[in-house]
């Protein structure tokens, strides 16, 4: 009867997963094979993974009201994981990747023919020839690491190097031809026409316009019996306007629309009415006044909220960097003490697709270390309870949450998905702007500032340096405590430490909003999306932008 049932669950998981392709099955059956070739050696690996980016990229540039370029990008790209030594200490104990690199260079970029009957001989050569390079950089960094473990201090967290997990199998069939079509000729008059339209204002010096249109496959097999392929489709047109300040300071505008397919877009009147906005501010920051240096109130509006809370907030709670003592480890002791107002709730999330109707550029099934995504309640009511993990465990935290992930080349680590900062305790924006006259008069200052859009920043978290962040604002405004008209300003960055800034959150909105973009940090650069609500912070410190060192062009644009 046992027989019985274990044949039945065998057929079922048959019926389960479709036909595999091609690619899946060699690579399963390379794996096998040199896990075997493996087990002969000094250190027999306990574990390897296999990971293969299929990327098909079509990228359309517009300048000015022409056509600059047009891409088509098809690469098959592997990336092989060998670990020896045990799951409680291996390899990556001391390092991140697999394979040599440095601040100056990652690692090597490693294609596989995309003729699997006519290429199949490269095709199995390349991959032997990258899993022996890997397992002889295996064994040097696994004795430099016992070597080092036997002199220096003891590290206090004790958790395993690798974590259990779940062996998922999932296949999703490679998308047909139709349903990756692109009339590159439609999107270049589509381009055309959006940066002609900023070219009609004079007072633009640049427009700029970016179609990529990515086609990832994505296949992950390992030695614990994972099987994976899935598709991952991202659309992302970003609009840039750029004008010049008398002083020679460039003052830059962004737009930027993400989709899952290119029916998701916004309509072109949409477009075009955003784009004659951002020509009316242009115009209006071209002449407006510098920023002083100033530490008081702000409003932060959703968008930028939501690169404030990315950059000084996620980035200290990706477990896997907390392992190493090098990191600066702000977080790693507060689990269960209130780090956030108790109106304040962060959650990450990739299985999220789409928020209120909104396509999420931080969404996938499966992280690169082949598990399954899930939510993480982060913080909870102002309470930290969790952190984003991979396999690599971490003390009171030794299982993955899905959110190792990592570019193309690398070996994934923790990494952000989408981030949502929701609020239990509302205020609308006209209550948020009276707080914040309240707080400056309060403060003795003339005026506060509205941060409306920004286009990024950075932050260092590691304990060697300044544990500091700096977000760089593109549209902000002095709100007056004397009822003055608010008033546009440029010229302004905006800097702090993470504590400090946490504990100077006083009060947030209901109302969200989105901001996508692309992470860089030590995997490479991964997508991601930041949502929030409007937040009052009773002091910010801003700095002036460093001084141009441009002169001005002495003869009109034509």
């Amino acid at each position: 009867m046992k027989k019985f049932i274990l044949l039945l669950a065998s057929l079922l998981a048959s019926l389960l997963l479709p036909a595999q392709d091609k690619m899946l099955d060699l690579l399963k059956g390379e794996l096998k094979s040199q896990m075997a070739t493996l087990q002969k050696g000094e250190y027999p690996p306990y574990y390897m993974n296999y990971r293969v980016i299929d990327n098909f990229t079509r990228t359309v540039r517009s300048s000015m009201g022409a056509t600059t370029s047009v891409e088509e990008e098809k690469q098959i790209i592997f990336v092989p994981q060998v670990r020896i030594g045990s799951p409680e200490f291996d390899n990556f104990h001391e390092t991140q990747n697999g394979v040599l690199t440095n601040r100056f260079a990652g690692p090597p970029t490693i294609l596989l023919p995309s003729d699997l009957t006519n290429g199949l001989d490269a095709f199995k050569e390349t991959i032997r020839e990258e899993v022996n390079s890997r397992y002889k950089y295996a064994k040097k960094t696994y004795e430099a690491a016992k070597a080092k473990s036997g002199v220096k201090v003891e590290n206090e967290d004790k958790s395993p190097d690798f974590t259990p997990a779940k062996a998922e199998k999932y296949f999703e069939p490679a998308l047909s031809a139709d349903k990756i079509a692109f009339d590159t000729d439609l999107w270049q008059k589509k381009l055309n026409k959006y940066t002609a339209l900023l070219a009609e204002n004079k007072d633009v010096i640049g427009a700029n316009a970016t179609l990529n249109y990515k086609i990832w496959r994505k296949y992950f097999v390992s030695t614990e019996g994972a099987e994976i392929a899935e598709n991952r489709v991202y659309v992302v047109l970003s609009i840039k306007g750029t004008t010049m300040a008398d002083d020679g300071m460039e003052l830059p505008l962004n737009k930027s629309y993400m989709a899952f397919s290119l029916d998701e877009l916004p309509s072109e009147a949409l477009i075009i009415k955003d784009l004659k906005a951002m020509s009316t501010k242009l115009s209006e920051l071209k002449v407006a006044p510098l920023v002083q240096p100033f530490t008081g109130p702000s409003l932060l509006s959703g968008s930028a909220s939501g690169v404030f809370f990315h950059e000084i907030f996620g980035h200290r709670v990706e477990g896997q960097k907390m392992k190493s003592d090098s990191d600066g480890q702000t977080f790693k002791n507060m689990v269960g003490e209130y780090v956030l107002p108790k109106n304040l709730s962060v959650y990450m999330d990739p299985t999220m697709k789409k928020y209120h109707g909104n396509p999420l550029n931080g969404h996938y099934i499966f992280d690169d270390q082949g598990v399954r995504g899930e939510r993480v309640e982060v913080v909870k009511d102002g309470k930290l309870l969790n952190f984003l993990m991979t396999r690599t465990g971490l003390n009171g935290f030794l299982r993955s949450n899905g959110h190792a992930r990592a570019e193309f080349e690398y070996d994934p680590t923790s990494r952000q998905s989408n981030l949502i900062v929701e609020t239990n305790n509302y205020k609308s924006d006209a209550e948020l702007r009276k707080m914040l006259i309240d707080e400056a008069k309060q403060q003795g200052k003339e005026y506060g500032y509205f941060f409306k859009s920004v286009t990024g920043g950075f932050t260092q978290t590691g304990r060697t340096g300044a544990n500091s962040f700096n977000v760089t604002p593109l549209e902000v405004y002095r709100i007056y405590v004397d009822g003055r008209k608010d008033e546009l300003v440029r010229g302004v960055d905006m800097i702090g430490t993470p504590l400090s800034m946490f504990s100077n959150i006083d009060a947030a909105g209901g109302d969200f909003e989105i901001f996508t973009g692309t992470c860089g940090a030590s995997s490479g650069n991964v997508p991601v999306t930041a949502i929030s609500p409007t937040i009052l912070v009773n002091k910010v410190e801003l700095q002036k932008k460093a001084k141009p060192t441009v002169t001005p062009a002495l003869l009109p644009r034509p």
